[in-house]
C-alpha cells in the first residue's frame, strides 16, 4: 500500500467522531495529514486533507472559540505554524506561524487562561531528550527562561494530549531511550507557569501490556489520546519489504542527486 498512518488524534462535531493522523505517503516519502470518520462498528475511507513542502505528522487539533486549529509537526519547515479548519472536516488552511523554531510533538494546554505549548526542540541530530515551554502572555508567544524545563530522553518527547484524571493533568511521553517510541509514559504535570515546570511519572507501558485481537509483533507503541469513551493509540511493528517503499527511496535520492524538489 502507499500510505501508512500514525499520531491519532481524536475530534467531535454534530455528534460524530472523527480520527486525524499523520497521513505518511511511501511514494512521495514525507507525512501529510489526514483524516477518518469513526464510529463503534466501522471506519470511513482515509482522506487527505493538508499537505505542505516538507514532512508533517503530529496533527494536535483544538477547538476554541468556535472554530477547529490544528498544530502539526513542522519541524523540517523550520516554523511551529497552526492550521484553521474553514469547513469541517477537510478544508484546512495555514492561518499563522506560532513559532519560528525547529520543534517537535507541541501539545498546547489551556491553564489559567494562558495557553502553553510543551514542546521540544531538534536539530539534524534528531535526540529527543528535552521538554522546552512556550506561553501565551495575550501580547504573543514568550519563552520560558528556564528551557529546557527538562532533560530526560525517557519522558520528553511527547505523544498526546494532556488530559485530566482523577483532577490530575497527565501527559504522555514516548520513551525514545532505546528506539523512537518504545514505551508510552504518562505523567502528572504537578507545576506548570511561565517560569516553571514540573511532572513526575505515574505509569509507564510496554507494547506488551496492549491486548489486540491480532497477532501481528509490535515492536513499539507510539501515541495515546482519549475523547469520551474513545481511546485510540498507534502501534508499530517491524517493517517488510515495499515496492513503493523502495521506488520512493530511489525517487529520493535521483531528485537529491538533480538538487530538484
Amino acid at each position: 500500500f502507499r500510505y501508512w498512518t500514525a499520531d491519532p488524534f481524536l475530534a467531535k462535531k454534530d455528534g460524530k467522531y472523527y480520527l486525524f493522523f499523520e497521513l505518511y505517503d511511501r511514494l512521495k516519502r514525507k507525512g501529510m495529514l489526514g483524516y477518518r470518520e469513526i464510529s463503534q462498528n466501522s471506519f470511513g475511507k482515509i482522506n487527505l486533507i493538508y499537505e505542505a513542502e516538507k514532512h508533517l505528522s503530529y496533527p494536535f487539533i483544538y477547538k476554541k472559540n468556535g472554530s477547529y486549529y490544528i498544530i502539526p509537526e513542522s519541524n523540517k519547515q523550520g516554523e511551529l505554524f497552526r492550521l484553521k479548519c474553514n469547513s469541517f472536516p477537510d478544508k484546512w488552511v495555514k492561518e499563522k506561524v506560532i513559532i519560528n523554531d525547529r520543534l517537535v510533538d507541541t501539545t498546547m494546554l489551556t491553564k489559567n487562561g494562558t495557553d502553553y505549548y510543551i514542546s521540544e526542540r531538534v536539530d539534524d541530530n534528531n535526540v529527543f531528550d528535552r521538554v522546552d515551554l512556550f506561553y501565551d502572555d495575550g501580547e504573543g508567544i514568550k519563552e520560558c527562561r528556564c528551557n529546557p524545563v527538562k532533560v530526560d530522553i525517557n519522558t520528553a518527547r511527547g505523544a498526546g494530549k494532556v488530559f485530566e484524571y482523577r483532577s490530575k493533568l497527565i501527559r504522555p511521553s514516548q520513551d525514545c531511550s532505546e528506539s523512537y517510541g518504545e514505551k508510552l509514559n504518562f505523567s502528572e504535570i504537578e507545576c506548570i507557569s511561565s517560569d516553571s515546570y514540573r511532572e513526575r511519572v505515574i505509569k509507564t507501558v510496554n507494547v506488551k501490556d496492549i491486548k489486540l485481537d491480532c497477532q501481528n509483533n509490535y515492536i513499539g507503541i507510539h501515541t495515546y489520546n482519549k475523547l469520551d469513551n474513545i481511546e485510540v493509540i498507534d502501534l508499530k511493528f517491524k517493517g517488510k519489504f515495499n515496492l513503493i517503499n523502495t521506488i520512493g527511496a530511489l525517487f529520493k535520492q535521483i531528485k537529491k542527486v538533480l538538487n530538484i524538489g
